[in-house]
């Protein structure tokens, strides 16, 4: 194969997807290029938001629960679910991108509010890991709380670490001792513990 014939192999298996879309009473184009870029633009071609960060794949959903579609991109990295966030605004009937969205690894809606919470490894194959409670005001996420948890065999301050934040500061909570490789169900605490304290970082 010559270099000619490489460039355009290269072209034919990783091509620009463009499509016209009809979501919220918009009409829109989405264009990706996988693992490259990610283009919003009007019917005219007129570029409304572009993504350099080598995206995978976009998926249409509410994620604020509001009614109305909005956009999540999917990257392929060592953190799974760093996803990044456009809102779509019904009042500008435009998509407005959460500046720092992807600092909320898996993130997940608390059933009947405003708030939300993400979860990330934080070493030791995944025994030590965090939890943050958020809303989005604007376009940012903003975290106001903090599980912090290390049940490594070889650390000494095993525990469930909660925190309240504000800005850049936080305030310990609460401790709570775990043994070492003794907590199993920590998707079941995670969920009911924000469900449950969400209202107290207010």
């Amino acid at each position: 194969m010559n270099k000619d014939e490489a460039k355009e192999s290269i072209v034919v298996q990783n091509p620009i997807i463009c499509k016209e879309q009809f979501e919220n009473g918009s009409e829109f184009k989405t264009c990706l290029k996988d693992y490259d870029f990610f283009e919003l633009k009007s019917l005219d071609d007129k570029t409304l938001y572009r993504n350099d960060n080598n995206p995978s794949e976009f998926i249409f959903t509410d994620f604020n629960g509001d009614g109305f579609l909005d956009i999540e991109l999917h990257f392929m990295t060592n953190v799974p679910e760093v996803n990044e966030l456009l809102i779509f605004n019904p009042k500008s009937k435009s998509f407005i991108e959460i500046e720092n969205f992807s600092n909320f690894p898996a993130s997940t809606k608390i059933k009947n509010t405003n708030y939300y919470y993400s979860y990330h490894r934080s070493g030791c194959a995944d025994s030590n890991w965090d939890s943050d409670l958020f809303y989005l005001k604007e376009n940012k996420a903003v975290k106001i709380g903090n599980i912090h948890t290390i049940e490594c065999d070889n650390e000494n301050d095993n525990g469930i670490y909660i925190y309240k934040v504000k800005e850049e500061n936080k305030k310990q909570l609460k401790l709570i001792p775990i043994e070492k490789k003794d907590f199993e169900n920590k998707w079941e605490f995670i969920e009911q513990y924000w469900t449950e304290n969400y209202k107290k970082f207010e």
